[in-house]
């Protein structure tokens, strides 16, 4: 009997090792392995007042209260203003805006998304306070 137990113990741990030590060599295959690089640059929210368009140059600038922020505008750069499509002619200084930009390879800030005029929210909300009054 006790033969018995003592082989059945040793059967479960030799059975038990296997899948142990595959996981211990796969975790070390992952801790070796060069971390993943995300190719695409990360995306940077912004938002504020237009304070400078340069149409020719295609850049907008944000005021700010020590420097401006200038965003280049691509062929790529989706625009909307007031939830409908537009066009960099159609953003005038003054006005709020909101999007997300990447940094470019030369190190510029490239606008992806561009929304211009108030939060589709604060609009219903403004339009409701001039009603009331």
């Amino acid at each position: 009997m006790k033969k018995l137990f003592t082989l059945s113990v040793l059967i479960a741990l030799i059975a038990g090792v296997p899948p142990t030590v595959r996981a211990a060599e796969a975790y070390k295959d992952k801790a070796t392995q060069a971390p993943k690089s995300d190719n695409r640059p990360k995306q940077l929210p912004f938002r504020g007042k237009v304070g400078a368009v340069d149409k020719t140059a295609k850049t907008i600038t944000l005021e700010g209260k020590e420097k401006g922020r200038t965003f280049q505008i691509t062929s790529g750069t989706k625009i909307t203003k007031d939830g409908k499509p537009a066009v960099l002619d159609d953003v005038t200084v003054g006005e709020s805006v909101r999007g997300f930009a990447k940094e470019n390879a030369t190190g510029k800030l490239e606008a992806v998304s561009l929304k211009v005029g108030a939060l589709a929210g604060n609009a219903k909300q403004n339009e409701k306070k001039s009603e009331t009054k």
